[in-house]
């Protein structure tokens, strides 16, 4: 269930989901902070990208292996302060990823900084839940 509270920074975030479902590779890297210090750490075991110069490339891959893709949204809350702001969310992915049918339960965290008047990702780590047997 969404917060309620629509800052810029939650349609920010909003706005990111929208974008990789759509498969929009220039909004999704135009969303990203182009500082050395960017980092997004995904779920497979090498997919660590750091530094906004590369996610470009990184979202090229991304949405070039993704087909038939929706998210659903299980919990998301945005924070923010200032020139700040960092976000939580559950969601269930269902996806077709480079052939193979997938559904995982992803829970992810970010932050995101104030540049100019846009909000910007500088941090975004995924983990594939774990299911409880």
């Amino acid at each position: 269930m969404p917060s309620t509270n629509l800052t810029d920074a939650y349609r920010a975030v909003t706005e990111y989901f929208d974008a990789l479902v759509s498969g929009d590779i220039e909004r999704l890297a135009g969303m990203m902070s182009s500082a050395e210090f960017y980092v997004k750490i995904g779920t497979d075991a090498e997919e660590v990208i750091e530094g906004g110069e590369h996610a470009l490339e990184y979202y090229r891959h991304h949405v070039g292996c993704a087909e038939d893709f929706s998210i659903g949204l299980e919990k998301l809350d945005v924070q923010e302060r200032d020139n700040v702001a960092w976000f939580y969310t559950r969601q269930q992915w269902r996806l077709k990823w480079c052939g193979i049918r997938e559904e995982l339960g992803l829970r992810m965290t970010g932050v995101l900084e104030k540049e100019g008047r846009c909000w910007r990702f500088v941090q975004i780590h995924a983990s594939v839940g774990v299911p409880v047997e």
